[in-house]
């Protein structure tokens, strides 16, 4: 089961990078034009989206093959969720800051939105490297 699921995903890797590559040559060989700009984002919103829902599948589908615990899992999702409101509270006075890039006068939604998904990433990065620092003292102390 599991090769046939890595030679699935290799295949849509592929389709995926053949269509990502064709846009981008698209893009490029033709004038820059506000519909061509607009197709390369939502695909790259696409791609994002997609990206996310095909984490959280795979973390569920590795969950349930592999056996973890309902409270393994929920201790996780507590645990991203306060890392998120974490990261939300750092980030809230910028979602009323509006901001101007050229002659075009941007709402804070957008502002906000980035400040907080860097926020998410740094919080995550510390989390991260505590618990590394954590385990590697532990197990320099356990023997």
């Amino acid at each position: 089961m599991n090769g046939k699921l890595s030679n699935i995903s290799k295949w849509v890797f592929g389709l995926l990078a053949l269509i990502t590559v064709a846009m981008a040559v698209y893009f490029y060989l033709g004038l820059k034009d506000e519909a061509r700009t607009s197709m390369l984002l939502n695909w790259g919103y696409i791609l994002i989206i997609l990206g996310v829902v095909l984490a959280l599948i795979s973390a569920l589908f590795t969950g349930v093959v592999k056996g973890v615990k309902g409270k393994k899992l929920l201790i996780l999702v507590i645990a991203v969720a306060v890392i998120a409101v974490v990261a939300y509270v750092m980030a809230k006075g910028a979602f009323d800051v509006p901001y101007q890039a050229g002659e075009t006068l941007y709402s804070g939604k957008t502002h906000g939105l980035v400040e907080f998904a860097l926020d998410f990433f740094y919080v995550t990065l510390g989390v991260s490297i505590l618990s590394i620092l954590f385990s590697v003292i532990y197990k320099a102390v356990k023997k």
